[in-house]
């Protein structure tokens, strides 16, 4: 997969950041610089889609300032580009590589032949999610899933052949999720997903879907960002906290001095701990036990800390009114909004308290926000806690979901 990043001068001089953005571009062969026609293009997790037409050629329109293009084509490797709106360009203009069918052709070999049996359901729990709107999400095209499993490094990946096309029926959408990565370390039990997302409402104006997608919206990470861009964290109902997370130098000094005694114990003692302890006085059995107790531990030790503030986190705009860049050490500990509790809807009534770990992986590079909560780069943000499962496929919504009035609420 190619991935091309276009950069734009930035003007001062901005439209509203509420206003619809023309996005206009061609898509060519790189190699043979002819337009390509037919190509899909559309805009990462929104509704927005279309197809190039002979000359190449394509037009969408986009609310936010910052979206990802995904252009795809049969042949071809697909484009993943990240643009920032309104264009300073007069049309964008992708090139697609030849896609290799060799290198597909011995992952498919490759493949585990009961990989669904063994591992469907573990898949569909870490994709759609868990419980509430994920008991009526189904995936409608299973057989394009295949899984390899690595013994020796003890990780489970899964791949599709073809787009996934999902069903959600309690918010209203058909979903086109074109898989990227799906992998599970089970040494370092890492589980990781990423792709990318067409929806089709089949459910617009009906309240079932309006009310269950307001749901959604409550407990995603897009109300958060959102509200760090707002700097409304407080009006919102968020508490969020510093949280420092520290190696455990007890566990750490544990193991090292446990594989020292186990190396002489192997090595002089033939394995015999008994002999050991017999040899010597300086470590008793209860020493060693208290030790393996010591090992087993956490690697890290938590430190919740003052309350933060979103304009501790905010760093720069970068001379636009409609993007704002964070960045912050450590973990932000983000409590969910106590007036959760006192909704009328179970999911929400039960997510309040509910805490959500925030860190960024690249904490120098930071995350950029736009007025409606998108976020770029969407993978150096990363989640641990209560908003894991309410981000998966099962919850999301496309970034042109526009929320109602009493939001706050």
């Amino acid at each position: 997969m190619r991935k091309l990043l276009l950069c734009f001068f930035f003007s001062i001089l901005l439209p509203s950041a509420f206003a619809q953005h023309l996005i206009q571009g061609r898509v060519f062969d790189a190699q043979s610089k002819k337009p390509i026609a037919g190509a899909s293009v559309y805009i990462n997790n929104s509704s927005s889609g279309t197809s190039t037409n002979k000359e190449g050629e394509f037009s969408l329109t986009s609310r936010n300032a910052l979206i990802e293009l995904i252009v795809t084509s049969v042949g071809y490797q697909k484009s993943s580009t990240q643009v920032s709106l309104p264009l300073q360009e007069k049309e964008v203009r992708i090139e697609l590589q030849e896609q290799s069918t060799e290198i597909e052709e011995i992952v498919i070999r490759g493949s585990l032949k009961d990989g669904w049996a063994r591992y469907g359901k573990f898949f569909e729990e870490n994709l759609l999610g868990v419980g509430y709107f994920a008991e009526n999400c189904t995936i409608k095209n299973k057989d394009v899933v295949k899984f390899q499993y690595s013994e020796k490094n003890k990780v489970l990946t899964a791949y599709c052949t073809a787009p996934l096309l999902i069903y959600n029926k309690d918010l209203g959408y058909e979903l086109t999720y074109d898989l990227v990565d799906f992998s599970m370390d089970y040494k370092t039990q890492m589980f990781y997903f990423a792709g990318y997302a067409l929806f089709k409402d089949i459910g617009k104006g009906k309240k079932k879907f309006e009310q269950n997608r307001r749901d959604a919206y409550q407990l995603s990470i897009t109300r958060f960002a959102k509200s760090t861009y707002n700097l409304s964290w407080a009006e919102d109902g968020y508490v969020v906290r510093k949280l420092v997370k520290k190696e455990n130098e007890v566990r750490r000094d544990a193991k090292a001095k446990y594989s020292e005694l186990l190396n002489t114990v192997m090595k002089k003692y033939n394995g015999q701990w008994g002999r050991f302890f017999a040899s010597q006085q300086e470590y008793t059995e209860q020493m060693v036990s208290d030790m393996r107790k010591q090992m087993s531990q956490p690697e890290r030790i938590s430190y919740l800390m003052d309350v933060v503030k979103p304009e501790e986190v905010v760093r720069r705009v970068d001379g636009r009114d409609d993007l704002k860049w964070i960045s912050y050490a450590d973990f932000l500990y983000v409590i969910n909004p106590a007036a959760f509790e006192h909704s009328k809807r179970k999911m929400i009534q039960q997510s309040a308290y509910e805490v959500t770990e925030l860190y960024l992986q690249r904490q120098e590079e930071g995350v950029v926000i736009d007025a409606f909560g998108s976020y770029f780069p969407s993978d150096n943000w990363v989640l641990n806690g209560h908003a894991v499962n309410f981000s998966k496929l099962a919850f999301l919504l496309p970034i042109d979901y526009v929320f109602s009035e009493g939001e706050r609420k």
